[in-house]
């Protein structure tokens, strides 16, 4: 196989099923040859509800990593200080090692061996004279416009620390080593911020790709300031996700703000084709009482906007496969006393 086939059939593995913002570093790093590496930022939320909707890029690192590719899961410990400016050093302490036990349990439940993913703290580099510098040097190029451009929490408060987020973003993909991160749809605002100023320093943005947001339960969006009836937690119990599940809002040929359907496209049939389980394909029972086998999600996709899927058995399967899921992270917090008690000090009041 040429070099230009096997870097484009690595192209495509890296982007499926995610929006490509600007891909031209991993497009030159594949033509040459070359591995490319990739990271993850995961952010210290003000709650312990972690909520599904992180599965949707957990897959994609599960996806990397069965096709060699380096990759690391950034913490973002002193970006968790800087924007929940009231929150103590302390309490971010904590929160940052509960957020590193539970996503270590969800790599295991997705049979990703932890020894592949490199988890690291923000503030390991953050620290150091030359991030302090290269920080500095950012805040004398970028102007209040660059930042109000960024958008979310950061242009939203009248204090000062969160104003200091989107440098402290930016400079992580210097500082990590990587071609490419993974992100959000709701990240669009730091990624260009980075693409505008870090070349006015000197360097190369890194590749920027961004996975969907899974629509809420019975809203537009799953977010962990929403409530609880609106999300599916990691530590939910089984009666609880299968409630919840039973109760989200599905309307028969309509894909848009249908949550089922997202997981059904962004974790199920991703999972199956890693063999999570090991069969590849899926049996959904129809309205007219038979069973058809999927392979993939665009077929299902066409017979759910045909009205002939039956809502009861997408239902059953997607609170079946979240239950295997979550099973084993829900064990390991029952049997890891350090973790629960982490999670007691990290959203304690200061």
């Amino acid at each position: 196989m040429a070099i230009e086939d096997r870097s484009a059939n690595m192209y495509n593995t890296i982007t499926q099923r995610l929006e490509v913002v600007t891909a031209d570093r991993i497009k030159n790093k594949l033509l040459a040859g070359n591995n490319v590496k990739g990271y993850w930022v995961i952010y210290l939320t003000v709650g312990p509800l972690a909520h599904i909707g992180y599965l949707v890029p957990l897959v994609k690192v599960a996806e990397f990593v069965a096709e060699g590719i380096d990759f690391t899961i950034l913490i973002a410990d002193l970006y968790g200080f800087l924007v929940n400016y009231d929150v103590c050093l302390e309490t971010v302490e904590y929160r940052t090692q509960y957020y590193t036990s539970l996503i270590t349990a969800i790599l295991k439940s997705l049979g990703v061996p932890t020894s592949k993913v490199r988890i690291v703290r923000e503030s390991e580099y953050s620290m150091t004279q030359p991030f302090c510098k290269d920080s500095m040097r950012m805040c004398s190029v970028a102007s209040l416009e660059d930042i109000k451009l960024v958008g979310l929490e950061v242009t939203k408060t009248p204090m000062m620390s969160p104003l200091l987020c989107p440098i402290h973003h930016a400079l992580d993909e210097v500082y990590l080593g990587c071609d490419f991160q993974l992100g959000g749809l709701d990240q669009l605002g730091f990624f260009a911020f980075a693409d505008r100023c870090l070349p006015r320093i000197g360097y190369e943005p890194v590749s920027h790709l961004a996975a969907a947001i899974i629509p809420g339960l019975t809203t537009e969006k799953m977010s962990s300031s929403a409530p609880a009836e609106t999300k599916i937690s990691f530590l939910d119990p089984k009666d609880i996700v299968d409630k919840k599940i039973a109760g989200a809002h599905i309307r028969q040929g309509d894909i848009s703000a249908n949550a089922i359907m997202a997981i059904f496209q962004h974790i199920i049939f991703p999972l199956r084709l890693l063999g999570i389980p090991t069969s590849t394909m899926i049996e959904v029972r129809l309205l007219n009482g038979s069973i058809k086998q999927y392979r993939s999600y665009e077929l299902l996709e066409l017979d759910f906007l045909k009205g002939v899927t039956d809502q009861a058995s997408l239902r059953s399967i997607v609170a079946e496969t979240i239950n295997q899921i979550l099973e084993p992270v829900r064990e390991q917090y029952k049997a890891d006393a350090e973790w629960r008690l982490v999670e007691k000090l990290a959203y304690a009041v200061c």
